[in-house]
């Protein structure tokens, strides 16, 4: 009788520990081991950490992912192996790819794999692994002489790319436009007359060139060809500068339009040259001449008071 009191109490025992410790016996079960692939790291460089378990088949677990803390390091990657099972026992590994930025001479890093249970998940945590921080530069002096410094000359040109600062060039363009905008309000009169000018007299010195041409041939030898031509030269002129068409008029209409006796004279004596054969005075060529010059005087104070 007093055996089987003992029994039960045994059997009670067993039930409690095993709801209070859910997760005593599945970490008896997993065995986890984690490790450095490497014995030393620098700053800004990358390491790898293997994790491996080993659970019986039934059970399910969860690595640590990208959300977990790594500290002192950073999670750059993760590689996860497919899960192998030999029988009873499956087993799992992944290769995490850290980065410290921290000072510390060791550094020391454990990881948990999640054992997953009906309500609730245990940690199993792998051994502590520690690994060495390897610095790049040598301890240097606190001071040293500028004589003694290491100094080395490179002379080879460096190609450097060429960057445009658009920003810069869109403001530089907008203030040209608006000072164009505002020279051409205070000034365009002024630029227009002065290039209105500059053309008449151009176009006079031209046609000085020419008429004197056609008079010096006229002169050599007297023909109504030459006569005609030098007729041609002071109408095509005189279109340009009248804005009338002179060349399409006979000497009739020119009078009619300019009332001028003189004009009137000088070209009668012309026609009369050309289609009668009879040579004469070059006067009337040369009152063409002088004729074209009023006009353009007269055109020129124009453009200027305009």
């Amino acid at each position: 009788m007093q055996f089987e009191k003992r029994l039960t109490l045994i059997v009670w025992c067993i039930g409690l520990l095993i709801l209070v410790m859910p997760g005593a016996f599945a970490q008896d079960s997993t065995r986890v081991r984690g490790h450095f692939e490497s014995d030393s790291i620098r700053i800004g460089k990358t390491v790898m950490y293997t994790l491996t378990a080993r659970y019986p088949r039934a059970t399910q677990v969860v690595f640590p992912d990208s959300v977990f803390s790594f500290a002192p390091f950073e999670i750059s990657k993760k590689i996860y192996f497919p899960t192998k099972t030999v029988g009873a026992i499956s087993y799992d590994s992944v290769v995490y790819y850290l980065t410290t930025f921290e000072i510390d001479n060791v550094q020391i890093l454990t990881l948990p794999i999640f054992v997953l249970q009906n309500q609730d998940c245990v940690k199993v945590f792998s051994k502590p692994d520690s690994i060495f921080l390897s610095f790049s530069a040598m301890d240097a002096p606190d001071s040293v002489s500028i004589e003694k410094l290491p100094l080395k000359s490179n002379t080879s040109y460096q190609q450097v790319s060429w960057l445009l600062n658009y920003p810069i060039l869109l403001i530089a363009l907008v203030i040209l436009l608006i000072l164009l905008v505002l020279g051409w309000i205070l000034f365009g009169k002024r630029i227009r007359k002065h290039f209105a000018i500059r053309r008449l007299n151009k176009d006079y010195q031209e046609f000085i060139t020419r008429f004197t041409k056609a008079i010096d041939k006229l002169g050599s030898g007297f023909s109504s060809r030459a006569a005609e031509d030098v007729l041609v030269v002071w109408k095509r002129y005189m279109e340009d500068l009248e804005r009338s068409p002179y060349t399409k008029f006979t000497s009739r209409e020119i009078v009619r339009l300019a009332k001028d006796n003189d004009l009137d004279k000088a070209l009668r004596s012309i026609d009369r040259g050309i289609y009668g054969g009879f040579s004469g005075p070059l006067d009337p060529f040369k009152f063409l001449q002088s004729y074209s010059h009023q006009r353009f005087q007269k055109k020129e104070a124009e453009v200027k008071n305009g």
